[in-house]
């Protein structure tokens, strides 16, 4: 516990000493500051490379600030900023890959899952399709049945019919042929 109260502290005490330096450092470099002028010139000296950090203009006046140069701390800063943007850029492409392949997993099991889907309607299409087949046939079956019977029955029918008429015409004939009998 004590050890890191006095890791603590120094780290406090370093941090407030490089402040004060840099404060000190400003304050006594302002007025070189004020000597150098911003002009848009100066300001296009820096252009961003293709990693998005800053390169360093060729020939830049170095801007002394009293202990420290500041030219040196602004290129430690752009360097610094450089290395992050790489370390960031890395986890970018990293990620990125990551995500592809991710992508490509979810792609790989959205088709098998899709490929399943289809094989299943396929067979539930043809499963249904052999059904109303055998529906058919006997709807067919029962139609062919159905059309003998009244066939048949048409044709009993008739036979009744014509053997009416048959024994009717012999009984008249029978009736005819006593009365021309009899009349004789």
């Amino acid at each position: 516990m004590e050890g890191v109260m006095v890791s603590e502290n120094h780290r406090i005490s370093a941090i407030f000493l490089i402040l004060m330096l840099l404060m000190v450092s400003t304050a006594y470099g302002q007025n070189t500051q004020s000597e150098t002028s911003n002009t848009p010139d100066t300001l296009e000296q820096y252009t961003l490379s293709e990693d998005g950090s800053q390169k360093e203009p060729e020939g830049e006046p170095e801007i002394s600030g009293g202990f420290f140069p500041i030219g040196q701390m602004h290129k430690v800063i752009r360097e610094e900023r450089a290395a992050t943007l790489g370390e960031i850029n890395k986890q970018r492409q990293a990620t990125l890959a990551y995500l592809i392949k991710e992508r490509q997993a979810v792609l790989d099991a959205l088709l098998s899952e899709l490929k399943r889907v289809t094989d299943l309607l396929q067979s539930e299409r043809h499963l249904t399709m052999v059904e109303m087949e055998a529906i058919g046939n006997r709807i067919a079956e029962n139609a062919i049945l159905k059309s003998e019977k009244l066939i048949d029955h048409f044709f009993i029918r008739a036979f009744q019919f014509v053997l009416i008429i048959f024994l009717f015409v012999c009984i008249i004939g029978f009736i005819i042929f006593r009365i021309v009998a009899k009349s004789k």
